[in-house]
């Protein structure tokens, strides 16, 4: 089996490296790493060249002259892979996920094991070592796409879930071939739920537990319940969220009723401690996010861009 890896960048170009790296030593190596720079401006391209990445003739790059986010930038990533590469399966990460040496030894165990699943991912960590759950979760409701998350006890064993994040997740290209790219016009977030929820329409998602990578995140999404901070990020993942409920629920009608009660809900949620003195900037977000999501309107929104 031939795996091509994805990796998608903007801005960080010492992650990047240490996360190349982690690729490149593999193992199992990828046949390919495809490396998608979206418009850095910190001189990626001399630093990876400066680090001997771009001589290593695993790796492929790709200098992208406007960010497209992160959905733009793995859908770009795997329209070249399909177009240029032969391959079996796909990997999809960013720039600060860091794989272990034996990643794809596992996942090619599982492949191996399990041939009739077309769709794997791994087990996230932190750099503390405390498992990142928030990667991998089940639908519990099918009507309102309600996701929960994996207990931690699951991790001492292979286990199915119906969403993963683009963090070493694992898709068969003849899979891809059915259900198409990700949604680029999602921008930045939820465009790998919605991916996902593609996917287990064709086929069960495992994760091997023993696949481990490490996020070197700045926002650690286990604590950020407790410490909201204005991110102009979050408009898109409200917006996104809202599409994706729209589009892939079991129950039009159900929606129809329930969009309403759940726009409201989210405003009495501003309520809570944790949005103190951000009340006003909250409302303005999900404002524009739910009048977009309502009109299908997707793509970037200038309000709501990187400094």
């Amino acid at each position: 089996m031939n795996f091509v890896s994805i990796v998608v960048t903007h801005n960080r170009k010492e992650l990047l490296v240490e996360a190349v790296n982690s690729l490149i030593n593999q193992t199992v190596k990828p046949g390919k790493i495809i490396i998608i720079d979206n418009n850095s401006t910190d001189g990626t391209q001399d630093h990876l060249s400066d680090e001997n990445i771009l001589q290593n003739p695993l790796v492929k790059y790709y200098f992208v002259k406007d960010n497209l986010g992160g959905a733009g930038g793995f859908y770009f990533g795997m329209k070249k892979a399909i177009e240029t590469e032969k391959f079996d399966w796909i990997t999809l990460s960013d720039d600060d996920a860091i794989y272990s040496n034996d990643y794809f030894e596992h996942i090619s165990d599982a492949i191996k094991s399990a041939p009739n699943i077309k769709a794997f991912c791994g087990s996230i960590y932190l750099e503390d070592g405390r498992i990142q759950y928030t990667h991998r979760r089940r639908i519990a409701s099918t009507k309102r796409i309600k996701e929960v998350t994996i207990p931690v006890k699951e991790y001492s064993h292979n286990f199915y879930v119906d969403v993963f994040t683009f963090v070493g997740c694992v898709i068969s290209r003849e899979l891809i071939s059915k259900i198409g790219l990700p949604d680029k016009d999602y921008f930045i977030w939820y465009d790998d739920v919605e991916y996902s929820l593609r996917i287990r329409e064709y086929t069960k998602i495992l994760n091997v537990s023993k696949a481990k990578i490490v996020h070197k995140t700045k926002v650690i999404s286990n604590d950020f319940a407790a410490q909201y901070k204005p991110d102009w990020r979050e408009y898109y993942g409200v917006r996104n969220r809202l599409l994706t409920i729209k589009r892939h629920t079991s129950s039009q009608l159900f929606i129809f009723f329930y969009i309403p009660y759940y726009i409201l809900r989210s405003y009495l949620d501003l309520f809570r401690p944790r949005f103190k003195g951000f009340r006003r900037h909250v409302v303005y977000v999900y404002t524009c996010a739910y009048f977009d999501a309502l009109r299908n309107k997707k793509g970037k929104n200038p309000k709501f861009l990187p400094d």
